[in-house]
């Protein structure tokens, strides 16, 4: 007769091996990527903080941003368009209000 104790142990320990080589496959690739921005930026085919394009598109429609209508605030630190509700810059992380 099959122990299901072992049974159970067996095919979790299988479960975590699976989970973490998958998780280790991610992190690997995570790595990877970003070894390679810091190359591009040492070799200067990247400016140093350059902007993400596809994470800094400014939404325009306040439909778009969630309805609410705030308009953007300008960070006086790097000039970047930042969300009118956002405290911090998205770029730099300079406070945006004063007192902040």
């Amino acid at each position: 007769m099959i122990d299901l104790g072992l049974l159970y142990a067996a095919i979790t320990g299988a479960l975590l091996l699976v989970a973490l080589g998958l998780g280790v496959r991610v992190l690997w690739g995570i790595v990877g990527d970003a070894r390679e921005i810091r190359h591009k930026r040492r070799s200067g085919e990247l400016e140093p903080y350059a902007e993400d394009e596809e994470y800094d598109r400014v939404l325009r429609d306040p439909d778009e941003v969630g309805g609410d209508g705030e308009a953007s605030t300008t960070c006086p630190q790097c000039g970047a368009e930042n969300d009118g509700a956002f405290d911090y810059c998205r770029r730099c992380a300079s406070p945006l209000r004063p007192g902040g």
